[in-house]
């Protein structure tokens, strides 16, 4: 099978990265934990969140972010932290996981994210990310100054600029800047920083970055678009990819795919790690896992379940009533979420076929997400993430757990002592940095945006 080889041997080089979710992917979770509803919107649960992964050797944590309010939150909790101030909490509280924040390129400025990004890669020795990506919807335009968002195309010339310009300023430091001599006066090397020189057609960048290197030469690149440009993008610049197969051939392809895009680009496919979302629901047999999965299921509101479905397609909630068939004229113009395209089509090809309504197919959605999915044993998804490594279809997934800190738990528990077993997963951590955690080399400041 192209690219895949005995990974069992390969360093136990499974990799583990948990999303940090407010409770869980289960909405309704909240209304089964005994504790304070405001905990979940709180720093405290993501500090507890990345501390149960750390004890599970997770390589990283993960937060995503959505600079817009959406109507759902008045039934579950949010993210509302700032995702590079609530990694900040966490890299205070932990010692080795690594902290990957998402900002948008469509509505930030390069040299502040990267002054941001850059001090939480200090401020933890060396374990930050940045997930680029690109914002859609007029809603969250609205936020920023703008009436609507701009068209696709434009958003993404802006975010090529964008990360080019982040690199330009990351790049600008050469290794080991600070002489400290004291003799002398001097406290930086000579020639340890350049100015930043990046002129692009949307942005510009002319002056030297404040914030110098950490441990790991500068912080990693994260990707998640699954549109021709986002792939040529992360095929360039990203040094992980997080992809939405649910398939395993589908996930070879896929994960074949991108690594012959990185090879067109002039690098090591190695040097970019696919990640495939894995969502799980865990109990003693399957018969208990489908019950707690049921019930999580129930506590979530329809109005929840609705809200994000409707996200997805990119219309507005309003438009969709649950006992009533499918808006498919709207949906048809809309500009859908690339990476639930292939679930969603699936969904709305049922809905256009039996004339269903938003109640019926919501049911006919597995567990609401659009990933690898077990609801069932430790064994049971122990054997899944195996199959899917050893058969090339991923480097390591990204945990979606539908509930926290109850789900996560049992998985740290009972699911990674048997990663750890076959051999596929590290027993601890390698080093203390990112770029360590996914078997990366070091990386070599000054060598120019486009050498990785």
């Amino acid at each position: 099978m192209p690219g895949s080889r005995d990974r069992a041997l390969d360093n136990q080089g499974l990799i583990l990265n948990l999303n940090l979710l407010p409770g869980g992917t289960a909405k309704g979770s909240w209304r089964l934990d005994e504790r304070d509803p405001s905990w979940f919107v709180s720093h405290h649960h993501y500090v507890e969140a990345a501390q149960l992964a750390e004890r599970g050797k997770f390589q990283a944590v993960f937060l995503a972010d959505t600079p817009v309010w959406d109507d759902a939150y008045w039934h579950h909790p949010w993210r509302a932290l700032a995702p590079f101030i609530a990694l900040t909490a966490i890299a205070g509280r932990t010692e080795r996981i690594g902290l990957i924040g998402t900002a948008s390129t469509s509505y930030n400025d390069p040299y502040n994210l990267a002054r941001q990004v850059a001090s939480l890669d200090l401020v933890s020795d060396g374990r930050a990310a940045w997930n680029y990506v690109v914002t859609a919807g007029d809603r969250p335009a609205r936020n920023f100054s703008a009436a609507q968002a701009d068209p696709k195309d434009e958003r993404y010339a802006r975010a090529e600029e964008f990360v080019d310009a982040v690199l330009t300023l990351w790049e600008a430091w050469e290794p080991d800047p600070i002489a400290g001599d004291k003799a002398t006066g001097d406290y930086l090397r000579p020639g340890a920083i350049r100015p930043a020189a990046f002129a692009g057609a949307r942005l510009q960048v002319a002056g030297e970055p404040l914030v110098p290197p950490s441990r790991q030469g500068r912080p990693l690149l994260v990707q998640a678009g699954a549109s021709e440009r986002g792939i040529a993008l992360a095929a360039r610049t990203a040094d992980a990819v997080y992809t939405h197969q649910t398939e395993l051939d589908g996930g070879v392809t896929y994960r074949n795919l991108l690594r012959g895009r990185a090879a067109d680009a002039g690098r090591d496919p190695d040097t970019m790690k696919v990640l495939p979302g894995f969502f799980v629901v865990l109990g003693d047999t399957e018969a208990a896992a489908q019950r707690r999965h049921h019930e999580l299921t129930e506590a979530t509101p329809d109005a929840t379940r609705l809200s994000f479905f409707a996200r997805q397609l990119g219309i507005p909630v309003s438009e969709f009533h649950m006992d009533r068939p499918l808006p498919l004229h709207l949906i048809a113009g809309a500009e859908i979420s690339r990476s639930a395209a292939s679930e969603l089509d699936r969904l709305l090809d049922a809905a256009a076929r039996d004339n269903l309504t938003a109640r019926e197919v919501l049911a006919l959605r597995r567990n609401g997400t659009q990933h690898v999915s077990v609801i069932g044993t430790p064994e049971q998804a122990a054997d899944t993430i195996t199959e899917w490594y050893l058969a090339g279809a991923a480097d390591g997934f990204n945990l979606h757990v539908a509930s926290s800190p109850g789900v996560l738990a049992d998985f740290v528990d009972h699911v990674v002592p048997l990663l750890q077993t076959r051999g596929v997963f590290h027993e601890d951590y390698e080093g203390t940095t990112l770029r360590e955690h996914y078997g990366l080399a070091p990386h070599r400041l000054g060598a120019g945006v486009l050498s990785r």
